[in-house]
């Protein structure tokens, strides 16, 4: 059974499991400023109001005690409730789709698929858990207001017991639409995530969110999602 050489393993499955260096506070837009309280929850309302979220990613993952990056970018797809889809079409070739069950991180090149179960993938917490809504969040992270500009406004959730992901989300100050996410992980790696071009409650097709290997490829199943 093929393996990931390590840089190209960490890449595929940070996304599917969590999904740019420092980024600085901005000051403060005119008028009165609203409070994280206030902030987390125009950001909840906006999302549950989101049927569908389409939009241009690049990514970028830094890696501690390696050096360097791995970029990459593609298209992103979400349904609600839980329902996502990462086409990588810059830097390494792959697919990473959440069917409601499982996550599959398809690598066609390596004739090789994960599949993660929907609870070992959200049970951190996470980019994942973040996008599929899932309830508890506020209860596991802190919530910071970092910054609110007129343009974009900054939250940061840290986790309140135990080891985590930290999670550094910017929106429009406006609309409150995710802009940016980023992800660091206890060991000092960081994932940013940067969408473009959103579309927000278009149709997307739901075959999309569908995945069947193909023939030949080898199914790489953590042991506690084995069934």
């Amino acid at each position: 059974m093929t393996r990931l050489p390590g840089n190209r393993r960490w890449g595929a499955l940070g996304v599917a499991l969590v999904l740019l260096g420092v980024i600085l506070a901005p000051p403060v837009r005119a008028g009165a400023p609203r409070s994280v309280d206030e902030v987390w929850e125009a950001y909840q309302k906006r999302w549950a109001s989101t049927s569908t979220y389409e939009a241009t990613f690049r990514q970028t993952i830094e890696i501690s005690g390696i050096g360097g990056e791995v970029l990459s970018g593609g298209r992103f797809y979400f349904s609600r409730p839980d329902r996502m889809r990462w086409d990588y079409t810059e830097g390494d070739k792959q697919r990473v789709i959440g069917d409601g069950h499982w996550i599959w991180v398809y690598q066609p090149d390596l004739e090789q698929a994960y599949k993660i179960g929907y609870e070992a993938a959200f049970g951190s917490g996470g980019l994942v858990a973040l996008l599929a809504d899932r309830e508890g969040l506020s209860q596991r992270y802190a919530l910071d207001l970092v910054g609110e500009t007129a343009a974009t406004v900054t939250l940061r959730l840290r986790p309140k017991e135990g080891a985590g992901e930290t999670l550094l989300l910017e929106m429009s100050a406006d609309t409150m639409d995710l802009k940016s996410v980023v992800v660091s992980d206890p060991a000092g790696s960081m994932t940013y995530v940067e969408f473009r071009d959103i579309q927000r409650n278009g149709a997307i097709d739901a075959a999309l969110f569908a995945f069947t290997p193909p023939d030949g490829v080898d199914i790489i199943t953590p042991p506690a999602a084995v069934n």
